[in-house]
């Protein structure tokens, strides 16, 4: 379930800011959130979308999705197709995009050589992408109990 990605505290936070788990396993429309799956559903993970059903303003996807060495160089070529920043520190590579609080989400991509986490903020900025790496890092440890 979408619940087990993250440690209690930060699903307590999310439903205190107002944030229900819309899409995804145990989510209030579960998979049929999204009108196609994912890159992540399609590499064998799940996605987890939790918003305000009033605005789109205000929505966190956070996916998750096994990686293998035969996997990892096309999840990073298509990622890099799309635009995104790439910068590798040792095994972990991160292929992201601040965006903007206007127009652009911010979007991170954490690459290690067994999983993909994935985390998209609506509205971007330097806050955001600073939420979104330490969902990230929440996540691996949550998940892969790796930092």
């Amino acid at each position: 379930a979408c619940t087990d990605l993250l440690p209690g505290p930060t699903v307590s936070a999310f439903e205190t800011d107002g944030l229900t788990l819309l899409g995804g396993p145990g989510g209030v429309y579960g998979d049929d959130y999204l009108a196609e799956p994912t890159p992540e559903q399609r590499a064998g993970g799940i996605t987890c979308i939790w918003g305000d059903a009033t605005t789109t303003a205000s929505a966190i996807t956070i996916s998750v999705a096994p990686l293998t060495a035969a996997t990892r160089p096309e999840v990073v070529t298509a990622l890099s197709a799309q635009g995104l920043n790439a910068s590798v520190d040792g095994p972990i590579a991160t292929i992201a995009i601040l965006g903007d609080d206007e127009h652009r989400p911010a979007i991170l991509n954490v690459l290690r050589a067994d999983s993909w986490i994935s985390v998209i903020m609506t509205l971007g900025g330097p806050g955001p992408f600073d939420r979104a790496l330490d969902l990230a890092d929440e996540v691996a440890l949550t998940v892969y109990a790796a930092a």
